[in-house]
């Protein structure tokens, strides 16, 4: 499963790199193709080969709590109504449309996601799968123990925040009634759930996990706020 999911992860990569070269030719040439303002439809072999690759990246997250799985399963449901739309029916533009009285809305929409939407959401993904990756390899040198170095000196949950800006670069990306439902609801979850995992790990990990917890941010990396001095002399850590 782990190599299935790092596998996912560089097909993800790769799909997100092309993605982003398209759409700066785009913007450098200032040339869009007629086939271009027309959402895919129909593709639903690529519709589950994209949802695959996605929902890989779980199995690089290891599972300390029963309720994980509820965290993830409103995390699977973005991601198969995020790709159902974009490469099966496009729903949200269809009733977005209807409702704003604007038939060729799909054609904005496309000149959105190409102009903004694909190079502003694929950047903030990477950055999401980047975290989780790099949280994977620093549980899997951890060995069972706490892990706290690399990406761990900084967050104590990355891969949590990782899926959290997997989910919004594809919401940035391509905008969906059920993605902005959802991913509110996929951010509280996940900070529930990181403050569940703070107590599960403070009781088998004790005081080492106690130490780490009070200098270490839990799940957003802390604001400065300007105010170095005063932080510095506070001992202060911003949530």
């Amino acid at each position: 499963m782990v190599t299935s999911a790092l596998v996912g992860s560089a097909l993800a990569i790769a799909a997100l790199f092309i993605g982003v070269a398209h759409s700066v030719m785009i913007l450098t040439t200032g040339k869009l193709a007629s086939g271009e303002l027309t959402i895919l439809r129909g593709n639903w072999a690529l519709v589950a080969a994209s949802i695959g690759a996605f929902l890989a990246f779980l199995a690089l997250i290891p599972l300390r709590l029963k309720k994980d799985w509820r965290s993830h399963g409103i995390y699977a449901a973005f991601i198969i109504s995020l790709f159902a739309e974009m490469f099966g029916f496009p729903l949200s533009v269809y009733f977005l449309s209807g409702i704003v009285g604007m038939p060729l809305l799909e054609k904005d929409f496309m000149q959105y996601m190409l102009e903004i939407g694909m190079p502003l959401g694929s950047l903030v993904t990477f950055l999401g799968v980047l975290l989780i990756i790099l949280g994977w390899r620093e549980i899997y040198r951890a060995r069972g123990q706490l892990a706290t170095r690399g990406v761990y000196r900084y967050l104590r949950h990355p891969q949590y925040l990782g899926i959290i800006l997997v989910a919004g670069g594809w919401l940035v990306h391509w905008p969906t009634i059920p993605g902005a439902v959802l991913w509110p609801l996929l951010v509280g979850l996940y900070y529930r759930l990181s403050r569940r995992e703070d107590k599960y790990l403070a009781e088998t990990f004790g005081r080492q996990y106690s130490e780490y917890a009070a200098k270490t941010p839990m799940l957003f990396p802390k604001w400065r706020l300007g105010l170095l001095s005063n932080e510095k002399s506070s001992g202060r850590v911003w949530r």
